[in-house]
């Protein structure tokens, strides 16, 4: 009895999520080869008992449609992350309630989970990066002395810290009934990243496929 373990190809759908359309067409291209090959192989040595050739044929392509049906649902999966991030987004440039956003992951602590984000020496560059492109008055000097403090385990920093060590104009607290950090859009945009790896990766995928539209 001839077994062929098909089992490899299974594990192409994890690795599909990560390739654009133009990498999977050629790497299915090359798995059918493959799958060709091992036949031609198996009927050179005579290894292959009758009936058996068209059955490998007929498991390997039913596994490979399964798959690239997967990578469909999981395209339009992307898609759809990226429209709703789209429609996030606010062409005013007003002000967005970090707060607001931070509910939708902890209603109880949403000033827990923007502490949590501002621990990260990323979001402090992010800032950094941010605050010299859009506020000559932003304080470069502390800004490094809070990035060094941000090495120890034991380093916090709220948004109102940030403005008055920094002068910073990206973030502020609004006080009073319907209050929270609000922040420019910019800078909505990176916290909600951050809080959603989904998007992140939708984000990743579509600037790929973009490359790969313009190659």
């Amino acid at each position: 009895t001839v077994i062929v373990d098909f089992s490899d190809l299974e594990q192409v759908g994890r690795i599909h999520y990560l390739m654009t359309d133009w990498e999977l067409q050629q790497h299915y291209l090359l798995l059918s080869i493959y799958n060709e090959t091992a036949i031609s192989a198996l009927r050179a040595r005579n290894m292959l008992p009758e009936g058996m050739e068209g059955k490998l044929r007929e498991n390997f392509y039913a596994t490979l449609e399964k798959e690239k049906e997967r990578r469909k649902r999981g395209v339009k999966n992307y898609e759809e992350v990226i429209r709703q991030y789209l429609s996030f987004l606010d062409e005013s440039n007003d002000d967005i309630s970090l707060t607001e956003i931070a509910k939708q992951y902890s209603a109880d602590t949403p000033g827990y989970v923007i502490q949590s984000w501002m621990r990260s020496r990323n979001t402090i560059e992010f800032l950094r990066q941010w605050e010299i492109e859009e506020n000559p008055n932003f304080d470069q000097q502390a800004c490094d002395e809070l990035m060094e403090k941000a090495k120890t385990s034991s380093f916090t920093l709220t948004p109102t810290q940030w403005v008055k060590k920094t002068g910073a104009v990206g973030l502020h607290v609004r006080q009073g009934k319907g209050g929270g950090v609000m922040a420019h859009p910019d800078i909505a945009s990176d916290f909600r990243m951050w809080l959603d790896p989904s998007l992140r990766l939708a984000l990743v995928k579509f600037m790929r496929e973009q490359k790969n539209q313009r190659q």
